[in-house]
């Protein structure tokens, strides 16, 4: 039985903090951000030291393939065979090594060797020097897979993805298109920010932010976006968030709100008793909405003239709803803990307009999530496939005649999207494919829609924003399904 790391026994080192976490993701099996939420309690870090941590961490864990092939390659022991600490320790120094060109080749070995000292025993830290000098030698030249003879092995290899991933998108979007997503994938996300237009603008939150020290840039789309240009050590750091002046929200996300249509909605209300209690205001259902991002996007976009009820399937995550609703100051937003398939029981034809943000393979996100990746298979998407079809299906009983329905995800590909978005308008024919562009926010976002004008494909690496999908639904008026 291989004798557990001494991880608390360490000191507060960037590198050992990195290394317990890719430890236990390949070890025990974790999600990245629980390891490195486990790996950091406890210890007191400088906020610079942390993000290193971090950013050895999540980049060795994404790129595991690629260093394992260039850890196979350097030692005389395959890493599948290596003891679970050797592999995380050699990982983390090749990503240094590889990876990050700001840390010279000596310190990301000497360090790395230092580590495997503290947390293992002086054989380890042999092991991990002589492996890890020889990647680091200026004549060590790691062969991939042939690039022309098998561009899928050199895209697996070289870019650290499934094969049947890159397969997939190879077949489904061409060759030259699935690289730069590919790639996309491997590079660090930007954080976005959406302004809480009930409290501020894009404008008085960029100051805010400039005061303390944060720059910032206006979004490409929407117009209560803002982009952070530099490193931050957390979100929950920066001015006005206590207050609710704004949430962390990418554009690819932001635009379902704005496809919603909540201002034609709002002024539907307003002509019926639109100042009248909650009940009597037109209803938005977000069936599948935590964290909350876009339920409380459409409760800001819609003030309280509409009344938004945001499900998800765990109490846990219904709090994490609330809790966002209570720190933005929403009180038209109400959380409720349900299967989004049972939604019917309760409002059967009662919505002006129901969201469907499906559980999905999450392929447009790969950049903010370094363990996704590994974590799919293409029995997933199949399962996921059949998931999004149920819930699409309840949803629609849910829309009132002359309401909309919206379906959106935050992956890629035929089946769970388009080919999602064309399933439910063949068995559906009370609904119509509903154009998207009346209701984007800028002319540039305008000009993302699809050419049959209902859909939106957002890829990673082609539109500046994480890879998504929305189509837009109508049911037809006097149509009872």
């Amino acid at each position: 039985m291989t004798r557990r790391p001494k991880f608390r026994q360490a000191a507060s080192s960037a590198r050992d903090l990195a290394a317990e976490v890719v430890y236990l993701c390949d070890q025990d099996g974790m999600y990245a951000n629980v390891a490195w939420s486990q790996a950091l309690s406890g210890k007191e870090m400088d906020p610079r030291d942390r993000r290193f941590a971090m950013e050895i961490a999540y980049g060795s864990i994404r790129r595991k393939k690629t260093l394992d092939w260039v850890i196979d390659q350097a030692s005389t022991r395959p890493s599948r065979q290596m003891d679970p600490l050797a592999r995380a320790l050699l990982r983390t120094g090749a990503y240094q090594l590889m990876f990050m060109s700001r840390v010279p080749p000596h310190a990301a070995v000497s360090e790395s060797v230092n580590s495997a000292r503290r947390l293992g025993h002086r054989g380890l830290a042999s092991f991990v020097n002589a492996v890890l000098r020889r990647i680091a030698s200026p004549g060590y030249s790691p062969e991939f897979p042939d690039r022309k003879g098998d561009p899928v092995g050199f895209l697996s290899v070289s870019q650290s993805y499934p094969e049947w991933l890159v397969r997939l998108w190879i077949d489904e979007y061409e060759m030259d298109v699935a690289r730069t997503m590919l790639e996309a994938g491997n590079e660090a996300p930007t954080v976005v920010l959406r302004a809480n237009r009930r409290t501020t603008d894009r404008s008085g939150l960029s100051r805010l932010l400039a005061s303390g020290g944060v720059p910032t840039e206006p979004g490409f789309y929407c117009p209560e976006a803002l982009r952070i240009s530099g490193a931050i050590d957390g979100v929950e750091s920066l001015p006005g968030y206590d207050d609710g002046l704004f949430s962390v929200q990418d554009e690819s996300s932001m635009l379902v709100g704005h496809v919603m249509g909540v201002d034609g909605l709002c002024s539907m209300g307003e002509g019926a008793g639109g100042d009248g209690p909650l009940g009597e205001r037109p209803l938005v259902i977000d069936t599948c909405a935590a964290p909350g991002g876009k339920a409380t996007h459409i409760a800001e976009l819609g003030g309280d003239r509409v009344q938004v009820v945001a499900c998800d399937l765990s109490e846990e995550r219904v709090s994490m709803i609330q809790e966002a609703a209570a720190r933005l100051e929403l009180s038209s937003l109400q959380a409720v803990c349900c299967d989004a398939r049972e939604l019917p029981q309760a409002y059967s034809g009662k919505a002006d307009a129901v969201l469907v943000d499906a559980p999905c393979s999450g392929f447009g996100v790969l950049s903010r999530r370094p363990d996704a990746r590994w974590r799919k298979s293409p029995g997933d998407i199949e399962e996921l496939s059949a998931l999004q079809a149920e819930i699409l299906d309840a949803a629609a009983q849910c829309v009132k005649p002359g309401g909309v329905l919206v379906y959106s995800t935050c992956t890629v590909g035929f089946r769970e999207n388009r080919g999602q978005a064309e399933r439910f308008a063949a068995k559906h024919e009370e609904f119509s494919p509903s154009a998207i562009g009346p209701y984007m926010p800028s002319d540039k976002a305008r000009a993302l829609c699809s050419a049959d004008g209902y859909i939106v494909e957002l890829l990673p690496g082609m539109s500046g924003t994480d890879g998504f999908f929305i189509a837009r639904f109508v049911r037809e008026s006097g149509s009872n399904g």
